[in-house]
């Protein structure tokens, strides 16, 4: 195999959820840009469209399902969707949906808990479950869970505290599904963000002394741009990441391993 082609997705069947904003939407044109075939999981149904209308443009095969990631029936049903697209060859599955509070644990009530703990621990767990017998039927497939940093730190001025405890439950989960389905030839690995733009982090953003805050903390100076965590994502897809399993990989400009004094 030559040294272009171990890097290459073209012709990869991929699966992303939360593809209508940010990271997802994001990593789903650059896979489509690539050449593989994108299938589109999301809540957002007009979103899921344009995006899907946007990437054909590519010449790839994409298709979407509106799909709550915790409901294990809709999961189900879009990856059985999935599958009839690309003929049951399933190769890559990006869990991108997500989402976040700000509430502390004793202020919290057990609605916001399970909400955060069944979208971003239960619907990766949910999409992991429903495309592995596809990937084990075939001896292949690739897994890439989108954490954080935030399963590693916590803010000191915004309590995450259902955000932080699900996180660092992917990646958790993430180490447990790579040791069991490494015979199988599929790695399971997990990316840490840490802060890009997207509408999660739309008021950190907004706040020029928070944002200035973290720029002088974090090494490289600046936050995330768009299209920064398709590189990582793509090489994971890759048959060059073949070797890799049971990661979790931070692409945070140096802020894990930084100290401000």
């Amino acid at each position: 195999m030559g040294f272009q082609n171990i890097f290459s997705v073209e012709g990869k069947n991929v699966i992303v959820t939360g593809a209508t904003s940010g990271i997802g939407a994001d990593v789903s044109r650059g896979f489509a840009e690539a050449g593989a075939n994108v299938f589109l999981i999301g809540r957002r149904e007009e979103r899921l469209a344009a995006l899907t209308a946007e990437l054909k443009s590519c010449g790839v095969q994409t298709g979407y399902a509106v799909c709550d990631v915790s409901d294990r029936e809709q999961v189900t049903a879009a990856v059985r969707a999935a599958a009839a697209l690309f003929a049951d060859a399933i190769d890559v599955l990006v869990n991108c949906a997500g989402v976040t509070g700000k509430v502390k644990i004793g202020e919290m009530d057990a609605s916001e808990w399970q909400k955060e703990i069944a979208v971003n621990l239960t619907g990766t767990a949910n999409m992991c479950d429903a495309v592995l017998p596809f990937m084990t039927a075939r001896k292949t497939g690739r897994i890439i869970n989108v954490a954080s940093i935030n399963a590693f730190v916590a803010s000191q001025t915004v309590p995450r505290h259902a955000y932080n405890a699900s996180k660092a439950a992917v990646c958790g989960l993430t180490t447990g599904l790579a040791v069991t389905y490494a015979r199988d030839q599929i790695t399971v690995n997990a990316v840490c963000p840490g802060l890009f733009e997207s509408e999660m982090t739309t008021d950190i953003f907004e706040n020029k002394i928070v944002l200035s805050t973290y720029n002088r903390q974090v090494p490289a100076g600046r936050p995330g741009r768009r299209g920064e965590m398709n590189g990582v994502i793509l090489f994971l897809a890759g048959d060059a990441a073949a070797y890799i399993t049971g990661q979790a990989i931070a692409v945070d400009g140096g802020y894990l391993n930084a100290s401000y004094l």
